[in-house]
């Protein structure tokens, strides 16, 4: 995508800090019993890189350079989308088959959770990259305020009894949560990447 890809590729090398951490983080998860955790978390966690490089290109500075470049708004939504989302998916697979060999788990249970693990990474990218392009230098206080909400959600469907969001998933065939997990995917993504375009457009970017 004219030189967008190697470029983001290089600034995610250049956090070496940050990917040391990740790297010590994904050891002890894996090793440890909490796993499962590490699943979920550390592709979220690699996933958010590309929110930060969205905000450095919104910078006025970056700005007046990067976008004169002959690409259109819509391939460099789509590339960062695609950074953000298929080596984050990737990490959790690979994740997933360590901790599997590692913990002995079946077949069908690490399945599920890499199954999982993929889904939220495409739900935090979803929200990530739009709030990233929309809020900009307020993009840390609208996390705070949609983490906290999505929180108050969960605790809330979770702690329904017999009614729960909990009770629901774990009472499902396999078929059907892997079923709305992909279809809750596709929706969030396509309508993230439609908010992101429109954000862009009205950015005049």
């Amino acid at each position: 995508m004219k030189g967008l890809m190697a470029r983001d590729m290089i600034a995610m090398g250049k956090n070496r800090v940050f990917l040391v951490v990740m790297l010590a983080l994904c050891l002890f998860y894996t090793f440890s019993d909490m796993y499962v955790t590490g699943v979920m978390l550390m592709p979220m966690m690699f996933s958010t890189v590309c929110g930060n490089m969205v905000r450095n290109d919104l910078s006025a500075p970056i700005r007046r350079t990067l976008f004169t470049l002959p690409f259109s708004r819509r391939e460099y939504a789509g590339e960062k989308y695609l950074v953000s989302i298929v080596p984050a998916c990737v990490l959790a697979v690979m994740l997933q088959m360590a901790s599997a060999v590692v913990h002995r788990q079946s077949i069908t249970q690490s399945g599920m959770i890499a199954a999982c693990a993929v889904l939220l990474t495409v739900l935090t990218v979803s929200v990530e990259l739009p709030v990233t392009i929309i809020f900009r230098d307020r993009v840390q206080i609208a996390r705070v305020c949609i983490l906290a909400v999505a929180l108050v959600a969960i605790a809330v469907s979770l702690d329904m009894g017999t009614d729960g969001l909990f009770a629901i998933i774990t009472s499902a065939p396999a078929w059907a949560l892997y079923g709305i997990g992909a279809l809750l995917g596709a929706v969030a993504l396509a309508v993230s990447v439609m908010v992101s375009l429109r954000a862009l457009r009205t950015a005049q970017l």
